[in-house]
């Protein structure tokens, strides 16, 4: 019979076999010991949820974290990658591009894409941008319409510069 890693008295009885980065670590601990780490599981009462089991098992996966993910920060508002991890919420929009490679991983393991492949939003030309963003798109279209002008191609000019006019139509409103 195996003891408990952590007390080294009483007998094991969660057994945790983690896989990260392609090492394979185990951890035998007690009930008393796994309830400490947050990874109780109502196996003392005979209640046994799943749900359980993966909601306080997050704290532990945030040892296994790669250091690279643990040190990465929002430029913006200081959010660690970790505590994002955590709690699943971003602080601030800038997020988005600091931690692009991880939330595109992300999304296609959750989704199985990181791409949207839904339906539009009904009212998607109304949704206001920032104006950075509404800029930058701004500046993207006037490059792309110089390049359909210089290529001759005036059908495809005349359609972004229709979709300027909308994108600053927006910006006014």
């Amino acid at each position: 019979m195996k003891l408990c890693e952590e007390c080294h008295k009483e007998p094991a009885a969660v057994f945790l076999k983690l896989a990260v980065n392609n090492k394979v670590t185990e951890t035998h601990l007690c009930p008393a010991c796994a309830a400490r780490k947050g990874m109780g599981f109502g196996l003392e009462t005979g209640a046994f949820n799943i749900s359980d089991i993966v909601g306080n098992m997050s704290g532990y996966f945030k040892d296994f974290l790669p250091p690279e993910k643990k040190t990465l920060r929002c430029r913006a508002c200081g959010l660690k990658y970790s505590e994002f991890k955590e709690s699943g919420r971003l602080g601030c929009p800038d997020c988005y591009a600091s931690f692009e490679p991880q939330l595109t991983e992300l999304m296609a393991r959750i989704h199985g894409s990181s791409q949207h492949a839904g339906r539009a939003y009904a009212g998607g030309a109304s949704l206001k941008l920032s104006r950075a963003e509404t800029a930058r798109r701004l500046e993207e279209l006037r490059a792309e319409l110089r390049g359909a002008v210089e290529r001759e191609d005036f059908e495809s000019a005349a359609r972004l510069r229709d979709a300027m006019k909308a994108l600053e139509g927006g910006r006014r409103g």
